[in-house]
């Protein structure tokens, strides 16, 4: 890899929310490579057993990163974790398919002005911001790149990923003349899987392991997908490119929901899920099971509301054209291993294949 010239010979990189699903991941990566120093940032009491696991070099003992507590609501202590950094990964962030849009906001939009502004502060000279696909309307996408219109309406989270990316562009596009910002904004696929899942992809997997998977429209429409290892080489791509700019998808590639279920069933080795339901059935329900939720202000999501249905109702196909002509990328883990992996980590938290 290619030592970017806006950085010194053994840059310094900050992940924040190491402690996360993409964050661990991303932190056991970097911290494979010698040509950085990683530091993993997460917020004072959060578990870190996943970090743990991986951060003492097997052979030395020594410690492959450091581990530095920060609050993205703490703007000093944030101000104390991204002193002396030269680069910074941004992960850290509200993620949920519910919740309050004042939550969303505080943590994704504030929370990303508080690291921006600690960021100039410390004369951070790179930053790679992990944003969302949902940033676009779910109104149907056939093979779409970044230049897809970002006119995600009534999702809090989506909307939240939108504001995010438009201070971290401002970020590079106001810095002194004496300054030399670059900035990546990395959209990853619609599914995200791969091992320290604990909330994500991962409920879908139990319930397509254990029978209770069901489809919409028969599983007809198209989703774009990435495991968690090939993203984190993607982002490693960016943070050593010696030009970065705007926005990136990475993905593995796109299938249908009934493929792409059959084919972890299979390596799986359990029953096809045959259940299907039409969409049209499905919105009363969600915006039943919505309307009482929001009534009753119940935190929790319930197990249908619009996003989760409206993922599958239409296609969702996107391409990566872009960072793998300018950075080269290509998928290291194969699609079958990927699975494996998946459920060899599934095995490991639910007990049971």
């Amino acid at each position: 890899m290619v030592i970017p010239d806006d950085v010194s010979i053994r840059p310094k990189v900050l992940i924040t929310g190491a402690n996360g699903f993409v964050g661990s991941n991303l932190t056991k990566y970097l911290s494979q490579d010698t040509n950085l120093d990683v530091y993993a940032m997460v917020r004072p009491n959060a578990p870190v057993n996943f970090l743990y696991d991986f951060q003492k070099h097997p052979q030395t003992g020594e410690n492959l990163f450091e581990i530095v507590e920060a609050n993205l609501l703490d703007e000093r202590s944030i101000e104390n974790a991204v002193k002396g950094m030269n680069m910074i990964v941004h992960l850290a962030g509200f993620v949920s398919d519910w919740g309050d849009r004042s939550r969303f906001w505080e943590f994704n939009v504030k929370g990303t002005k508080r690291i921006l502004r600690a960021a100039s502060k410390a004369k951070v000279s790179r930053i790679i911001y992990l944003s969302s696909l949902t940033v676009h309307a779910m109104n149907g996408h056939t093979y779409a790149d970044e230049t897809t219109p970002r006119d995600v309406k009534n999702f809090a989270y989506g909307e939240s990923k939108r504001e995010g990316e438009d201070l971290v562009t401002e970020w590079a596009t106001t810095a002194p003349s004496n300054e030399k910002r670059k900035v990546a904004i990395v959209r990853p696929g619609w599914i995200i899987y791969g091992p320290y899942d604990t909330n994500s992809y991962i409920t879908a997997l139990d319930g397509i392991v254990t029978g209770k998977f069901g489809f919409v429209d028969k599983g007809k429409h198209l989703v774009s997908h990435v495991y968690v290892e090939n993203l984190c080489y993607g982002i490693g791509l960016l943070l050593h490119a010696s030009h970065i700019h705007g926005a990136y998808n990475i993905l593995d590639g796109n299938m249908t929901w009934k493929k792409w279920v059959h084919q972890w069933a299979k390596v799986a080795d359990t029953k096809i899920p045959r259940l299907s339901v039409p969409y049209w059935c499905m919105v009363p329900v969600a915006a039943i099971l919505v309307g009482i939720y929001k009534l009753f202000r119940i935190k929790t999501s319930p197990i249908l509301n619009f996003y989760r249905i409206r993922i599958m109702h239409r296609d969702l196909a996107f391409v990566n054209t872009r960072i793998s002509t300018e950075v080269g990328y290509e998928m290291p883990v194969p699609f079958k291993e990927g699975i494996e992996r998946t459920l060899a980590f599934y095995e490991t938290v639910y007990g049971k294949i």
